[in-house]
């Protein structure tokens, strides 16, 4: 991708249809150490998240085509461990922000996201997700009109799905441009440093990532931009009338 910092130990090689070799590598871009910040997202009484703060930046590393600067395959992950966040016995997802930014390669109004739910298994080993554990709850697609200059911004995407029992299940909430993706103009996800309660993940087949993968064990430490909304995630005071 364009101007890229790369990690040697997790570069790896991708064929193009042709079948000739193209190099495909970590990368977070020009501006990836400049700390630029986008708008905070607040968190309302209906919606979670696991960062102290929720301010897209510009600390997201994806894997791209170096000879093309497309985005390759990307997937990116949380883990929502429901009982933490005080979540009623069952609950229902309405919507998910999440933050991307342009790959210094120009604005682009069409990048197809899609945010897909899951729930996993509350016995799963904490901190882990693996695909095989997953049972798909909901899915919902959008173009996102990705601004250029590197600027973070944030979107939110209308998805639903129900999670029937918040002991038994964790949510999983995953973002991609989907399977074989080669998106142009290029694009990272708005990650920044601040502490966050659980690590967030990334896929990245072309970058030898076929499994979720914490980003600071591809050698690029950063925390992934998202914010649940829905039923039943926190518990709300109800208000009731005594006659």
């Amino acid at each position: 991708m364009h101007a890229a910092s790369t990690s040697a130990l997790a570069a790896a090689l991708i064929l193009t249809s042709a079948g000739a070799a193209n190099a495909a590598s970590w990368s977070r871009g020009e501006n990836g150490s400049g700390r630029v910040s986008g708008t905070a997202i607040a968190l309302g009484a209906a919606s979670i998240s696991q960062q102290t703060d929720n301010t897209p930046g510009t600390e997201g590393v994806a894997c791209g085509n170096e000879d093309t600067g497309a985005t390759t395959e990307n997937a990116f992950y949380r883990r929502f461990y429901l009982s933490e966040h005080g979540a009623a016995p069952s609950a229902t997802v309405s919507a998910v922000t999440i933050a991307l930014r342009d790959g210094d390669a120009g604005a682009n109004d069409a990048v197809p996201i899609t945010v897909n739910l899951y729930t996993i298994p509350a016995s799963t080993p904490a901190d882990t997700i693996p695909l095989a554990a997953l049972t798909p709850i909901g899915s919902a697609t959008l173009e996102l009109s990705v601004p250029a200059g590197n600027a973070p911004t944030s979107f939110t995407i209308p998805v639903t799905g129900t999670i029937a029992d918040t002991a038994a299940s964790n949510l999983v909430v995953e973002w991609t441009n989907g399977a074989g993706a080669q998106t142009l103009p290029g694009f990272y996800p708005a990650n920044n440093t601040a502490a966050e309660t659980h690590p967030s993940f990334i896929r990245a087949p072309e970058c030898g990532a076929a499994t979720p993968a914490t980003f600071a064990s591809i050698g690029f430490a950063s925390a992934l931009i998202m914010v649940v909304e829905g039923s039943g995630l926190p518990v709300s005071l109800q208000q009731f009338e005594v006659d």
